[in-house]
């Protein structure tokens, strides 16, 4: 028996209908991973990343800082002239590691949505440490069709820059 042309028809439109939702997903997490050695005992390390504003001494793309310790909410005012968010999630002595998540996005100061990072440190046994900084974090327009500037490309290299020049500006601090 052959099928008819309407079934056929039905066939082909269901087809043509779940390719396009296959298409119309929302975006993907994009990912960071960095890391930098220096040479410092991790205590000083260690308090250089726990202390909720001590951000504000050694990264360079931050002007100055507000913490408030009821929200475990510190605010960023950038170089730049733009500002955002950060919450506290959890800082854990025992492994040296720091939770964070954006709080208020603004996609001027930073094109993401929303992100999460950990900064962890670990001691090598030689005199140095290694930070490891990572983040998961999704695109600042998160429609299907993001203009440029906040495509998943302006996310990635947003958020590189961002982890990388702190990294920097931590082993400067801490190693000077």
């Amino acid at each position: 028996m052959k099928p008819s042309i309407a079934t056929l028809f039905w066939i082909l439109a269901w087809t043509c209908l779940l390719a396009g939702q296959a298409q119309a997903h929302g975006p993907t997490p994009q990912k960071s991973d960095a890391a930098i050695t220096i040479k410092a005992p991790l205590k000083k390390v260690w308090q250089a990343i726990k202390e909720p504003t001590a951000i504000c001494q050694w990264h360079s793309s931050i002007d100055r800082c507000d913490y408030d310790a009821d929200k475990q909410e510190r605010v960023f005012y950038l170089q730049s002239g733009e500002r955002f968010s950060e919450a506290i999630l959890e800082v854990n002595e025992a492994n040296h590691t720091v939770y964070l998540r954006q709080g208020e996005p603004n996609v001027k100061a930073l094109p993401v949505s929303s992100y999460s990072t950990r900064i962890q440190v670990e001691d090598n046994g030689d005199g140095t440490v290694t930070v490891r900084w990572r983040g998961r974090y999704y695109r600042g327009d998160t429609g299907n069709f993001p203009p440029q500037h906040l495509n998943d490309e302006a996310a990635v290299k947003a958020m590189n820059a961002w982890i990388q020049k702190g990294l920097e500006g931590l082993k400067t601090a801490v190693e000077g």
